[in-house]
């Protein structure tokens, strides 16, 4: 018998997965803000289960592999239709379309095994190696729901379809690479604890602009830190091998 404690947060996994389907008849069909709304929703979702999982003490190795199956459709299939579609939409005879939406879900789907392979199901929330999917399906969505609302509040488009094959194709690799993602909680330092609430209020009102700006600004934040990391790390290794040198010669001298 189920425990009542894994109801709750298996259900909201589960409430995410629908999110992710009804995503995936939403672009089938063209309604392609529509599926992105979907997928943002099941972005809560995903945020959801694991808070209610930490607060009822409810993490088992179902839940992780349940929540890595779901998230495989609402952030790795769901998002990858939504840019076969927008493609087919736009530029139906392109060879392109099948690769890069398949690479997509490719990605995606390597991704959450390899998280499933390195983690086990505990409270506690470390750094994530490659980009987290939600991340990615944030990448994707956010620049369509971005330029969408530009065009119809300003009048101004924005849309540009090989940014939108390049933000695809970079999300995807940023997902199997082996770069260093801090927790959202983690990336913005600089954001006061004590305004974090109106800062997330913020962004949920304002949210057609904004998640286009915080996802990638969490984006460009932890490639710039990891790039800053190995800058420093090659020039410990450079100083270490001076010294080395140093000491080479230094016995040297003191043999003659």
């Amino acid at each position: 018998m189920v425990k009542r404690k894994y109801i709750a947060p298996n259900a909201i996994t589960a409430a995410g997965l629908f999110l992710g389907y009804m995503s995936i008849t939403a672009s089938s069909k063209g309604e392609f803000i529509q599926a992105i709304w979907f997928i943002i929703l099941a972005m809560v979702c995903d945020g959801l289960d694991g808070k209610t999982a930490r607060k009822l003490d409810a993490f088992s190795e179902f839940g992780k592999e349940f929540d890595s199956f779901c998230d495989a459709v609402s952030f790795g299939l769901a998002p990858s239709l939504l840019v076969y579609n927008i493609l087919m939409a736009n530029v139906a005879r392109s060879a392109f379309i099948l690769p890069v939406s398949f690479l997509y879900a490719l990605c995606g789907i390597m991704r959450l095994v390899k998280f499933n392979i390195i983690t086990v199901a505990s409270s506690e929330k470390g750094d994530f190696s490659g980009m987290p999917i939600p991340s990615a399906a944030s990448m994707v969505c956010s620049y369509i729901l971005f330029c969408d609302t530009m065009r119809k509040n300003f009048d101004v488009d924005l849309f540009n379809l090989d940014i939108f094959i390049a933000i695809t194709v970079i999300a995807a690799v940023l997902m199997v690479s082996t770069m260093k993602f801090k927790t959202p909680d983690k990336a913005f330092p600089f954001i006061p604890k004590k305004f974090a609430g109106p800062f997330i209020l913020a962004v949920v009102v304002t949210l057609k602009y904004s998640l286009f700006i915080v996802t990638f600004t969490y984006v460009i934040l932890n490639i710039m830190t990891h790039i800053t990391k190995r800058f420093e790390s090659s020039h410990e290794d450079h100083d270490d091998d001076n010294e080395e040198l140093i000491e080479v010669i230094e016995e040297e001298v003191e043999e003659k």
